[in-house]
């Protein structure tokens, strides 16, 4: 179970659940929330616990998620890249020349094709250096 409710909602206020096509109401959101962040530590965050207990890989990732800022990244005015239909070279051209490694994009099947539905960064255990990805669990753009 997730320790620290204050924390998971100023989570929430950053880390937008775009699939959450309605929102629900406030005591489901909780049970919600507690259901997708305690997915994320199970998923993500226990391989760190040695080292960064669940408060501290949180707080990590937030410090982490503005330093590689992906939407800046991608629609960086001084490097664009082809909208409104990017390539998937151009999209990880544009995050390896920023952070010198490889992301993993992840797609959903949509409406005859494939579309991009986030992009993830890797990074070593203790959450310090950004890492080229291995290869994608979601199927590939």
């Amino acid at each position: 179970p997730l320790k620290d409710q204050q924390s998971i909602n100023a989570r929430d206020d950053y880390w937008y659940d775009y699939f959450l096509q309605h929102p629900p109401s406030a005591r489901r959101r909780w049970r919600a929330e507690q259901k997708f962040w305690a997915h994320e530590w199970r998923a993500h965050g226990t391989c760190s616990e040695n080292i960064l207990k669940q408060q501290k890989y949180f707080n990590r990732a937030s410090r982490l998620m503005s330093t590689y800022n992906l939407t800046s990244i991608l629609f960086n005015p001084q490097n664009p890249i082809p909208m409104p239909w990017p390539r998937v070279l151009d999209v990880m051209l544009a995050i390896f020349q920023e952070t010198q490694a490889k992301p993993e994009l992840r797609c959903r099947y949509y409406q005859n094709g494939n579309i991009l539905v986030e992009v993830a960064l890797c990074f070593d255990v203790p959450g310090e250096q950004v890492i080229d990805c291995p290869p994608p669990h979601f199927p590939f753009c």
